[in-house]
């Protein structure tokens, strides 16, 4: 599998567990405000599959989980034979994703090879090609991966980065449209450093406040009960 990335530890990317977390390059979206924009060209750097699998079967027993990160992890072909060899060594996985490729969630679903999954959840359904530069057919695979997960048996989240061009209505809108969601998270949005020349403007838009928030969350908490700002 191509691997751009590996942190050794965190305590933060997968709730519960003390977890590695392996990058992938390329994504199938390209979102204005992406973090990790060096991920999604060729100069992404490329580290050796068999040495990251030494690694985590030396931490094997030390480490609870195994986050799939990216870019977009899906994108790889081999990604179910990779979480099958981590799962042997007996990990707990999560997947990030932006769940464009929900055939290949539903595989790693029933192959039972991921524990948790978090997917981003970017704007409201009719608004996701003007920030993420996708086609409609893509929005319809992400709203079929929202599905797939709520009728599954693992944990799950959604994640919004709230972004100064979501609106108190569009995330209303949001709220609705997502089917009711164990975990629901609204993120502060802070600007990329590394960004196209294009989107300058658009990201020197200023966000909204942690106390602003809250008090989106607390309006919304009638359709997302789970809803929390991180």
């Amino acid at each position: 599998m191509n691997i751009a990335g590996l942190v050794k530890s965190s305590t933060v990317d997968f709730p519960g567990s003390l977890a590695a977390v392996v990058f992938t390059p390329g994504c199938n979206l390209d979102c204005f405000y992406c973090h990790n924009r060096t991920l999604l060209t060729g100069a992404a750097p490329r580290l050796d599959e068999a040495e990251v699998l030494a690694f985590l079967e030396k931490r094997s027993g030390l480490l609870d989980g195994c986050v799939l990160s990216g870019g977009e992890p899906t994108l790889q072909p081999d990604l179910v034979s990779f979480a099958g060899k981590v799962k042997a060594m007996g990990y707990r996985i999560k997947l990030d994703t932006n769940g464009a490729r929900p055939e290949v969630i539903r595989l790693l679903l029933g192959q039972k090879l991921i524990d948790y999954a978090a997917v981003d959840y970017k704007a409201p359904w009719a608004r996701y090609p003007e920030f993420c530069d996708c086609s409609t057919k893509d929005v319809a695979r992400i709203r079929e991966t929202f599905q797939l997960l709520a009728d599954s048996d693992i944990d799950w989240e959604a994640r919004t980065t709230v972004i100064p061009q979501l609106s108190p209505a569009d995330l209303l809108t949001m709220a609705t449209e997502l089917p009711e969601a164990p975990r629901y998270y609204l993120q502060r949005y802070i600007r990329p450093a590394l960004h196209r020349a294009e989107d300058r403007f658009r990201l020197e838009a200023p966000g909204y406040t942690p106390a602003q928030l809250i008090l989106f969350a607390e309006q919304l908490r009638q359709r997302q009960p789970h809803i929390q700002v991180r």
